[in-house]
Formats: structure tokens, C-alpha cells, sequence
């Protein structure tokens, strides 16, 4: 499969906080097949790259820096999303309501970013890629290990679409999934995510971006999530005409969703 090109309002790269690298690398390489190069950061540490099998680009991996552990941020996932000028974007951003927890700067030779927390609280951010990695650096989408949708769960959908409208110029469509009212997200006509509330169950859990990875088998892959220390959530469970889908936990604590595309095997 072809690898995707960067596109302006698209998912571009994810990376992983997480207490124990080792461990961390370990387990998804299990579960995704994904293979690592490491990097060595200026200011000490190292960031591990990740790829699927194929080579496909996917994201990264690094230790929790001591300011993330002592202000009990737990491990997690960061989602980012490509802009053509990340700091007109951060402005707009912050013009349209959200929160910027560190302004742009730059990213070695490869690009340059923003982290901020949308109005009603999510985590996300923006990322520019300098002009020689825009194309052909992402693995498709069909690829056993790379993220494939992008979920925010929050306590104002209207209050969230019209905010990445605004920014981004995402569009939207409605479904209803177990009576549930689910928000599409398009970008240049493409589904590339969705919203929904945060059900009662979640009222202590701040809104965040979930991150979805293609399994090739879901129920195969479940059991190696089990094997290795892993646990499963909720799932696997059926979207119809789409795929199936499960909600998991790694061994440090960090969520994660697997999708299986419909016939995919």
C-alpha cells in the first residue's frame, strides 16, 4: 500500500509519554509489529521513532519528563495535526478560545510545533513539516499499526466542532451509534475522525483525543494485548458497514483502540 501524503487538517503524527520505554517498545512491537530507530535529544534522552513493518511512518516514543510525572499527568497518547504555519494557526488558536501550553518552536530539521488544549480541555497539537518530509513519510491508513481515526471525547461538541471548524476548516456530518449521537469529522471530504460526549460513566475523565490503530485480525490481536500485560476495556464490538473496534490499556496505563477494517483479514 502507498504511503499517504500530509494534508493541511489531517492527523500527520502521534506520540507516546510513557513511564517506561523499555517495557513500552516492547509491548507494541508485539502487538503492531513495529519496528524502532532512536534519536538522540538535545537536551538529554532519547526519542524513539516508530514505523510499521513496512518501514510506513507511524509516530514516537520517549520517557516522561520529571514535570509531566510531578504534575501526575499520567502515560498517554498525543495526537498532531499537520497546518501549512503553525504559528499563525496557534494564534488564530488562541483568538478562538483554546489554551497554548507551549508556543511553536522548532523540531530539529523536520518541523515545527505547538501543544495546546482546545476550549473545552483537550490535548492536541500542531505540526508544520518542513518541505522535504511532506510527502510520502506517513504508512496508509490499511496498514496493521498506524493510526487510522482520531476520536474526541468531551463535555461540549458544539462548543469543540465549531472551535476546529474555525481553526481548521473541518466539516461535519451526524450518525447515531447505540442511540448515541456520534459527529463525523471531515477534512477536504474525507472521514478522518469523530466526536462524541463523555458518557455519565466518564464525568471524572477531562476530555481527550483518542488514537485508533488497523489490526489486520482484532481478536487475534486482543489476545496478544492480553499475553503481553495489556487489558482490554470494552470490545471487540461492531460498527456497522465499517469494522470492528476495541478499547485497550497498556501495561503502563496508557489507552489505545485497535480497528479492524470490514473484511480485512
Amino acid at each position: 500500500m502507498s504511503n499517504q501524503e500530509l494534508i493541511a487538517g489531517n492527523f500527520c503524527w502521534i506520540d507516546f509519554a510513557t513511564s517506561d520505554p523499555k517495557a513500552a517498545k516492547a509491548f507494541y512491537q508485539k502487538v503492531f509489529n513495529w519496528q524502532y530507530t532512536e534519536t538522540p535529544m538535545p537536551c538529554g534522552g532519547t526519542y524513539t521513532m516508530i514505523s510499521t513493518a513496512d518501514s510506513g511512518g507511524v509516530g514516537g516514543l520517549f520517557l516522561m519528563p520529571d514535570e509531566m510525572k510531578n504534575a501526575n499527568v499520567p502515560p498517554h497518547i498525543s495526537n498532531y495535526i499537520e497546518v501549512k504555519n503553525v504559528d499563525e494557526s496557534t494564534t488564530k488558536a488562541r483568538n478562538l478560545g483554546a489554551t497554548v501550553k507551549m508556543e511553536p518552536f522548532d523540531v530539529f530539521d523536520y518541523g515545527r510545533m505547538a501543544v495546546l488544549l482546545d476550549p473545552t480541555g483537550a490535548a492536541f497539537s500542531l505540526w508544520q513539516s518542513k518541505p522535504k518530509d511532506c510527502e510520502g513519510t506517513m504508512a496508509s491508513r490499511e496498514t496493521h499499526g498506524m493510526f487510522c481515526w482520531q476520536e474526541l471525547m468531551t463535555t461540549n461538541v458544539d462548543q469543540a466542532a465549531d472551535f476546529y471548524k474555525n481553526l481548521l476548516g473541518w466539516e461535519y456530518s451526524a450518525m447515531t451509534m447505540d442511540e448515541n449521537n456520534y459527529t463525523l469529522i471531515k477534512n477536504r471530504g474525507e472521514e478522518i475522525g469523530g466526536m462524541m460526549a463523555l458518557p455519565p460513566g466518564m464525568k471524572d475523565i477531562p476530555p481527550h483525543w483518542n488514537a485508533y490503530f488497523t489490526v489486520i485480525n482484532i481478536n487475534e490481536t486482543i489476545a496478544v494485548v492480553k499475553d503481553n500485560g495489556g487489558n482490554v476495556m470494552m470490545g471487540p464490538q461492531d460498527i456497522p458497514d465499517t469494522g470492528q473496534f476495541a478499547v485497550c490499556n497498556a501495561p503502563d496505563g496508557t489507552a489505545f483502540c485497535l480497528f479492524q477494517y470490514l473484511g480485512q483479514q
